[in-house]
């Protein structure tokens, strides 16, 4: 009997050890927050974004290459490509904690519009539309282009909803690994009029004209979302922080083209009238690298933070725009500064 009874209790110290090892190796990662006391446990965060969006492949002409005849090339030329511009744009999110082992909830919405306008002259006439397809009808004959003029806008929107753990991996080191749902809706228009001294159609008069190519691309799509935050503090609240995250979105476009040539005072005709609605799937990767402040009020009743940092974005392969040559595909990224404000109660 006193056998059994020892070992009965060998085994019950067993446990406990085992059940007091488990208990220590939970609080390996403890919770880094933040957190504030006697409060709802809820943040806001907005951030202000001056960035510069790039769709790549929209070259729209060439000059200095030697078409119109009786002529000779009056100047060097280039390869015409839009030119984009920073733009103002924002980002705002609510969240919360669940009171889970220091889990985070957020939804996170980005609006980013941009616009932009480039103009092309070649006085010779020496000008190649690209991608423009001038039927070989032989009623038709456009010669002598001499300027052009490319419009491009985009209007790009993301909601990304986060799950995510923020711990300390020692002292002055913490990490947060989330992963979500990202979903966009982005629009993007481009449009190109090509001016000619000599339009003719048939056997009427060669009179002066345009050339028009009108593009619109719009997506929508949904997909999975996960990365890193890190989080250095270097002196009393103030840290170096990075962000890492890859998307993996499917994608639905509706993709329309139209082309046009048509005399000042004249007929016109035109020459395409196209659509495609493709869908797949693309990767999307973010990074940023920045600095914040931290700090709490109302004996740690409120937190607040300010952050300001680079970051960079790409969206593989995300141009559809309709081509002769399939030329126009390409990545939109997004590149600038971000200034980040934070506020816990």
């Amino acid at each position: 009997m006193a056998k059994k009874i020892l070992f009965l209790a060998l085994f019950i110290l067993t446990l406990k050890g085992f059940t007091h090892q488990e208990q220590e190796q939970q609080v390996i990662t403890p919770p880094a927050g933040p957190f504030v006391k006697n409060g709802y446990d809820v943040f806001l965060k907005g951030e202000f974004l001056w960035w510069k969006g790039i769709q790549e492949g929209l070259r729209y002409a060439t000059s200095g290459v030697l078409i119109q005849p009786g002529t000779t090339l009056s100047s060097s030329g280039k390869a015409h490509s839009v030119h984009y511009p920073w733009e103002p744009g924002f980002r705002i999110g609510i969240g919360f904690y669940p009171k889970h082992d220091g889990w985070d909830m957020d939804a996170r919405y980005t609006w980013f519009h941009s616009s932009s306008t480039d103009r092309a002259q070649s006085a010779d006439g020496n000008m190649v539309p690209i991608g423009v397809m001038i039927p070989g009808f032989t009623h038709t004959s456009v010669k002598g282009v001499t300027s052009a003029r490319s419009h491009w806008d985009l209007h790009h929107n993301v909601l990304d909803l986060e799950l995510g753990r923020n711990f300390f991996l020692s002292r002055f080191l913490a990490a947060r690994l989330f992963f979500g749902l990202r979903g966009t809706w982005t629009d993007q228009d481009w449009d190109t009029r090509y001016t000619s001294n000599q339009i003719t159609f048939g056997n009427g008069p060669t009179l002066t004209g345009t050339i028009t190519t009108n593009q619109d691309q719009e997506t929508w799509g949904v997909g999975i979302r996960m990365g890193f935050n890190g989080t250095w503090t270097f002196y009393k609240g103030f840290s170096i922080v990075s962000d890492a995250s890859f998307s993996g979105v499917w994608l639905d476009y509706d993709v329309s083209r139209r082309d046009r040539i048509s005399q000042n005072t004249g007929s016109s005709i035109e020459t395409a009238n196209i659509k495609s609605d493709p869908d797949t799937i693309i990767a999307n990767i973010e990074l940023m690298l920045g600095l914040r402040g931290e700090w709490w009020f109302q004996q740690d009743r409120f937190h607040i933070a300010a952050q300001l940092g680079w970051e960079n974005q790409v969206w593989i392969n995300y141009g559809r725009f309709i081509s002769y040559n399939g030329s126009y595909n390409g990545d939109l990224t997004f590149c600038g500064l971000t200034a980040k404000l934070r506020f816990d109660f």
